[in-house]
């Protein structure tokens, strides 16, 4: 997690309660409309090391017409299994 003035100046349309936050850790998984480009949606999963800590992430993203307001919806469980996969490879 990063403090208020990183997340406003990396994602100024974002909004980032303590609240969403603990969500997307307890679900694995994060979407966003048009918060870091307008028109276009994406979820994202984190791929871990052997010892689970995060060194990357996986995401998919396209227009919001196609990807929908609720990205995660659609796309989550397919990201979260490639994320599975790639942090087993590891």
């Amino acid at each position: 997690h990063t403090d208020a003035a990183t997340q406003a100046a990396v994602l100024p349309k974002a909004v980032f309660s303590a609240r969403a936050l603990a969500e997307v850790c307890r679900r694995g998984w994060a979407q966003s409309v048009a918060e870091r480009e307008p028109g276009v949606a994406s979820v994202s999963a984190p791929v871990r090391d052997g010892r689970g800590v995060v060194i990357a992430a996986i995401s998919v993203s396209g227009p919001i017409d196609r990807m929908g307001r609720r990205p995660g919806v659609r796309w989550a469980a397919d990201l979260l299994s490639a994320a599975d996969a790639l942090t087993r490879r590891l």
